[in-house]
């Protein structure tokens, strides 16, 4: 069975067997997909219908992917918040997305700065655990997560794989982030091509998800793993002792991490090789200090795969493959994950599409990236070519087969002379 939706993903998930481990203890996919059923029943009784938008600010769990699930069940979408994010930022995307549930969990005192009037469409807290510092809100009802877990089974499931599913928040740097909507058929189309180019179908293939599902990084990853029928590690947080004991005790063979992590992880660990199982290692670079970081990792076993993503066209979207030389796999961008997936650049300043080789802007076109801007119908038209290819707003170049190598955004450059120039090279030389 090939899975169209969520629920059917999770099905798939199930009847491979998937273990899932959150820290708390494992679970497995087949509960998860019985528990939504629950979930959406709850969901409905309080007036989710389809299109309507719930809102986590949640860490990984099982709740939060029975949640999930639960959504798509409803054709509902799920509106992911950051759990960095703070008062501000919970209000303005809850607000902006219309969510008329809202789920939390743990200290809730950002939450208590919040005026609840500035939520005129929030009707429902839902706490998933133990929270505190609960806020006063007399015109949202709250509800427990084993409350709503409760609620008898319908078998019902209206979601299709046209229906929106996900809504994940821009990096927003120079504006109010936008929210990038995703399909259910896009979700689970794209987890698939990510395991089968990751090799995660192979047997006694384990996930350590370190990444929090609120970025499209983390949340790609743990839909691949369902997507392969592979087991899910995955603790709450990142601690660096529990992810290293985590590693070895599950004989972790796939992960996707930041520099940051792994910086950490190599500084702390006292083994040669870390993770002896590991055979893929998917690697987002943000910090340019960092820049010997791929060969101090290769030189303990860890094998980097650069990769290219963004919340527009998912985590993922182009990776480095294995076979390919370490010096080659160290680069961001790669070859693109999706067989029917097309990538060009084009002159910022003439619009003239280039040739290999010749920076410009990156645009992608493919079956599973966004359909649109939630709420911004301007916004989506900006951002799309009349030929259907998404303007990315970063700078790269394409390769031969179906490949190019990202270089950094578009706002960080200025143009001298002709050509594009990083801030940091004037820098390097003054």
């Amino acid at each position: 069975m090939t899975p169209h939706t969520i629920t059917e993903l999770y099905a798939y998930a199930a009847d491979g067997g998937v273990d899932i481990f959150d820290g708390r203890g494992t679970s497995t996919a087949a509960s998860i997909l019985k528990r939504s059923d629950h979930i959406s029943t709850a969901l409905r009784d309080i007036g989710v219908r389809p299109g309507d938008r719930v809102a986590t600010w949640l860490e990984n769990s099982n709740a939060y992917l029975s949640l999930h699930a639960a959504c798509a069940r409803l054709g509902a979408i799920l509106v992911a918040i950051n759990t960095r994010f703070g008062a501000a930022e919970i209000a303005d995307i809850t607000a902006r997305s219309g969510a008329k549930v809202l789920a939390v969990n743990g200290d809730l005192s950002e939450l208590t700065n919040i005026d609840p009037n500035d939520l005129s469409n929030l009707t429902h807290l839902i706490t998933v655990g133990i929270c505190t510092h609960m806020p006063a809100w007399p015109k949202v009802t709250m509800r427990t997560f084993e409350d709503i877990s409760s609620a008898p089974s319908t078998g019902i499931d209206d979601g299709g794989p046209a229906d929106h599913s996900n809504i994940f928040t821009t990096s927003g740097t120079t504006s109010a982030p936008k929210f990038a909507v995703h399909s259910q058929g896009a979700i689970t189309g794209h987890a698939i091509d990510v395991a089968r180019f990751l090799d995660m179908t192979a047997r006694g293939s384990v996930n350590l998800q370190l990444l929090p599902f609120c970025g499209v990084f983390g949340f790609v990853q743990v839909m691949a793993t369902l997507a392969a029928q592979a087991t899910l590690v995955m603790p709450a947080g990142f601690r660096v002792i529990n992810a290293l004991d985590l590693g070895t005790r599950y004989n972790v063979t796939h992960m996707f991490i930041t520099d940051d992590m792994l910086h950490r992880m190599l500084e702390e660990s006292i083994d040669d090789q870390p993770f002896p199982m590991l055979r893929s290692c998917m690697y987002a670079a943000f910090n340019t200090w960092l820049h010997d970081l791929p060969a101090r990792a290769e030189a303990r076993g860890i094998p980097v795969q650069g990769a290219f993503g963004m919340s527009e066209v998912f985590a993922i979207f182009a990776g480095r493959p294995l076979a390919a030389p370490a010096s080659e796999r160290h680069r961001p961008g790669g070859t693109l994950v999706s067989t029917t997936a097309a990538v060009r650049t084009r002159d910022p300043e003439t619009g003239v599409i280039l040739a290999h080789g010749e920076i410009g802007e990156l645009e992608f076109r493919g079956p599973f990236i966004m359909t649109g801007y939630f709420g911004s119908a301007a916004a989506t038209r900006d951002t799309f070519t009349a030929d259907g290819f998404l303007r990315s707003g970063d700078l790269g170049y394409t390769e031969p087969d179906h490949s190019f190598t990202y270089l950094q955004r578009m706002t960080d450059t200025l143009r001298l002379g002709g050509f594009l120039v990083a801030p940091s090279e004037i820098e390097g030389t003054v």
